[in-house]
Parts: C-alpha cells; sequence; structure tokens
C-alpha cells in the first residue's frame, strides 16, 4: 500500500499542478455532457477505464471486492481533485505537496480496502 500511496499521491500532485487545465477542462466537459449527450460516450469510455484501472489496483492491494472499492477511490479522487481546483478555497490556497498527499491517501486505501 505505501508504494500505491506514493504513486497515487504523486499523480494526484502532478494532476493538480502542471495538469491543472486538463482536469479543469474535464469537469467542465463533464458538466457540458449533461446538457449534450452526444459528449457523453467518451467521457463514459474514459470513466470506465479509470475505475478498471483502479480496480486492478485494488485487488492487487488484497481489498475484498475491488469493483466496490474503485468506485469509492474514483469518487474520492474526483472529488479532492475538484475542492482542490474549483471548490469555495480553492483560489486562495496552493496545491498540497506530495508528502501531504501520500499521507491523505494512506489514509483513503485505508478505508477502501477495509470496504
Amino acid at each position: 500500500p505505501d508504494s500505491a500511496a506514493e504513486a497515487l499521491a504523486a499523480l494526484l500532485h502532478h494532476w493538480l499542478t502542471a495538469a491543472r487545465d486538463r482536469q479543469l477542462a474535464r469537469f467542465e466537459l463533464s458538466l457540458e455532457a449533461t446538457r449534450r449527450p452526444e459528449l457523453r460516450a467518451d467521457l463514459e469510455t474514459a470513466g470506465l477505464a479509470a475505475r478498471s484501472r483502479a480496480t486492478t489496483l485494488l485487488a492487487s492491494l488484497g481489498a475484498p471486492r475491488p469493483e466496490q472499492a474503485a468506485e469509492l477511490l474514483v469518487a474520492w479522487t474526483d472529488g479532492l481533485l475538484y475542492d482542490r481546483l474549483a471548490g469555495a478555497p480553492a483560489a486562495s490556497r496552493p496545491a498540497p505537496d506530495v508528502t501531504e498527499l501520500t499521507s491523505v491517501v494512506r489514509r483513503m486505501l485505508a478505508a477502501v480496502l477495509a470496504a
């Protein structure tokens, strides 16, 4: 779990910093797809791929129900990204560093592995 937490934390940090604009565009596109169903297919494909990768990771870490754990992990990841990029205090606080994110990810992985 520690190496998985470190890897996911590094990825989250990348998404919150270097790939910030891409993540914001993804959120905007997700909202637009609720009004324009023709945009939905590509987003759904990407979302299913993310869930599949999360399921594989969590199964390798011993999750008793990896598909359910993956749903939680993906939802948590999107929630963290949205809060840090577009949430109320997003403009006034810096992105967390990798060390802080690793600590948070460790707790989340422990929770989803127990679910």
